[in-house]
């Protein structure tokens, strides 16, 4: 039988996804052409098969972790980011290790964004903001610098009206940006779980060689 804590956690996931959208929906940004009249901005080559394959997979996560979501995503409809040509595309894959002999179990969801700028903390800020809307009405404390890619940050999250609670890791690394999060409802998530995980997609993007230009 599933514990309380894990639907709480599928409605944020789902809440978050479903605001996001799916990246099959129309208006979302196609990679750009050979057309490189902005200056200084070269022509991506980047595809979705390029994003799906720097994503996470259950053999980077602990034992008794199970995928609960793998896909393409877009920021919500309203966001500017859809409007903007450096934005290529994105991704994200979800995993929880729930079940009944946990008091509460662990939701890690992770998103790659292909953005058509150098890292800097200006656009992490710029996509978490994006991909996680509803940060802006839940408590948001920074944290040390985790020092993960070319630039990073780290918070600490909760929402008031729930007793959901986790941390988020982003992170550039060349034109690839990635954010983590995890998330429990029990108060109890665990931050080094979010920075062994970011390690992890960090150096999986960077023995790929990646980048968009």
């Amino acid at each position: 039988m599933k514990n309380p804590w894990f639907f709480l956690l599928i409605a944020a996931l789902a809440a978050i996804i479903l605001a996001a959208g799916c990246a099959s929906q129309t208006g979302g940004p196609s990679a750009p052409s050979g057309d490189t009249s902005q200056a200084g901005t070269p022509a991506a080559t980047a595809s979705p098969e390029d994003v799906a394959a720097l994503a996470l997979d259950l053999s980077d996560f602990p034992q008794g972790y199970e995928l609960i979501f793998e896909g393409e995503i877009l920021p919500p409809d309203e966001s500017p980011l859809l409007g903007d040509r450096d934005f290529v595309g994105s991704y994200s894959f979800a995993a929880s290790n729930e079940s009944g002999e946990l008091a509460a179990g662990e939701l890690v969801e992770q998103i790659i964004i292909l953005y058509h700028k150098p890292p800097s903390r200006e656009n992490l800020d710029i996509l978490v903001k994006a991909f996680y809307p509803e940060f802006s009405s839940w408590s948001l404390s920074p944290l040390p610098d985790p020092g993960i890619g070319d630039v990073s940050s780290a918070y600490h999250f909760s929402d008031s009206s729930t007793t959901l609670s986790g941390h988020l890791v982003a992170f550039g690394e060349s034109e690839v940006y990635c954010v983590i999060m995890t998330m429990r409802g029990d108060g109890t998530a665990d931050y080094a779980l979010t920075k062994e995980i970011a390690k992890k997609a960090a150096e999986k993007i960077r023995s790929a060689g990646f980048t968009v230009r």
